[in-house]
């Protein structure tokens, strides 16, 4: 197993690298760490050709992302199959989409936006690239939040099908940790018609992931993300998973433009992204 960590080399991302080290151990994967980085303007004459500006500069970005890499590695790191690539992009999500072909990854780490950096998953276009694009899984992991053993996850669902193949494969890449799955949807219909799409989700999904550590959560909320939240603060689950389709299925209104800062606020867990291509 393959885990990629884009990062930006900044203070406010250490966190996100040491749980990149810690879940890149438990799950017994190989870490490639990437920085991705912008060649700056040249100002006045130069007599170095351009092929040797890129490559004292890759040189130099290599050098900027070991440094910050062993100064803030945890102390287990000894046992971890580590990569460390510095490469150069115009384009920040176009550079790491490329790379996760390139290694063939199975997971993509990034940092969520906060007021301290520009690289955050949330920022931009970067936001829009990854999630639709990505052709691994995706996790966006709070700059603030500290890893802590993977015990317990909770599935967001809208009862689509593909959710059943989403949660399968969270099942395969977990599959040798002890943990929980909860499948929670929150209704906002006053109508109520919840239980019976879960009682049909219920026995779809239990015909093809078989499990005693899967439980079935209905709630109801007057917004998703609220709902959420309580059932977050409620229940504590290390990891909160959800399938990414288009703007009118469950992901896509959870993160429209009009939510993100209420989620970047008041969920504080890292994000696992299941993106509708690499279910096929």
């Amino acid at each position: 197993m393959t885990i990629l960590y884009a990062t930006d080399c900044s203070k406010h991302s250490l966190n996100t690298l040491q749980y990149a080290q810690k879940l890149a151990l438990r799950l017994n994967a190989r870490l490639v760490v990437l920085f991705v980085y912008d060649i700056p303007p040249i100002a006045g004459k130069t007599i170095k050709t351009e092929e040797q500006i890129q490559r004292s500069l890759k040189n130099e970005k290599l050098e900027v992302l070991t440094r910050y890499y062993h100064e803030n590695s945890i102390k287990e790191v000894g046992d971890l199959t580590v990569y460390l690539r510095a490469e150069y992009g115009s384009s920040i999500a176009h550079t790491i989409l490329e790379y996760t072909l390139n290694i063939d990854c199975n997971l993509l780490i990034v940092g969520m936006k906060d007021e301290h950096t520009k690289r955050g998953v949330f920022s931009g276009n970067i936001a829009n690239h990854l999630l639709k694009q990505v052709n691994c899984k995706l996790l966006i992991v709070p700059n603030s939040f500290k890893y802590k053993p993977l015990d317990s996850i909770m599935y967001a669902t809208d009862f689509e099908q593909e959710d059943i193949t989403a949660i399968y494969q969270i099942k395969q890449l977990f599959s040798d940790q002890d943990l929980s799955i909860k499948i929670v949807h929150v209704d906002t219909d006053t109508k109520l018609k919840g239980k019976e799409q879960l009682e049909w989700f219920k026995e779809m999904l239990l015909e093809k992931v078989q499990d005693d550590d899967i439980s079935f959560h209905l709630l109801t909320a007057k917004t998703i993300a609220r709902g959420l939240r309580m059932f977050i603060g409620d229940e504590k689950p290390n990891l909160i998973a959800l399938l990414e389709r288009d703007e009118h299925t469950f992901f896509g209104k959870l993160f429209h433009k009009d939510l993100i800062k209420t989620m970047e606020s008041q969920i504080d867990i890292p994000l696992l992204s299941i993106n509708q291509l690499i279910l096929k």
